[in-house]
């Protein structure tokens, strides 16, 4: 029995671990959510070492400005007012030539459309690209029911052998 204990907090401890959808974003660029939430990166600055720089987000929808928070790497966003509610943890912050990226691990949240680069100060912004679609905890859900088809397995093929040496 001690066997499945330890393999049973070894599968939760795998599942808490699983992280969710990676999303890198600069400056400007926004990110849709379901319940028609969309979240901008504000702005992206870098410090001179590792995990000293900061992000600023904003969350808003159609009718304005619902949340902003300055954060650190390791800090989360979280709004839980409307639907499943959106929250995300800054993995990474990264200084670049041109562009200073924010790295965003999406632990709930369904996302409708990917990052956008918005336009500075009114040029042509026709500069969509794609990115991840789809509610992204179906990964860690897949990764959950894996892990417990194989405790499952574990568990009956070691009592088929436990009656069989007896």
């Amino acid at each position: 029995m001690s066997r499945i204990a330890y393999l049973l907090a070894s599968v939760l401890l795998v599942m808490q671990t699983a992280g969710g959808v990676e999303v890198f974003m600069s400056t400007r660029d926004s990110l849709t959510f379901a319940d028609n939430l969309t979240l901008v990166v504000m702005d992206v600055e870098p410090g001179a070492g590792a995990g000293e720089g900061v992000v600023w987000l904003e969350l808003r929808d159609g009718r304005g400005h619902l949340k902003s928070s300055v954060l650190r790497a390791g800090e989360s966003f979280v709004y839980e007012e409307r639907g499943e509610g959106l929250n995300l943890t800054i993995a990474r912050i990264y200084a670049g030539g041109e562009k200073d990226l924010v790295d965003l691990e999406l632990v709930s949240g369904e996302v409708v459309r990917g990052p956008v680069q918005r336009p500075p100060n009114g040029t042509d912004g026709n500069r969509d690209r794609d990115g991840p679609t789809g509610d992204s905890s179906f990964l860690n859900w897949g990764l959950a029911a894996v892990l417990a088809l194989i405790l499952v397995a574990w568990v009956y093929f070691g009592a088929r052998q436990k009656g069989r040496r007896r």
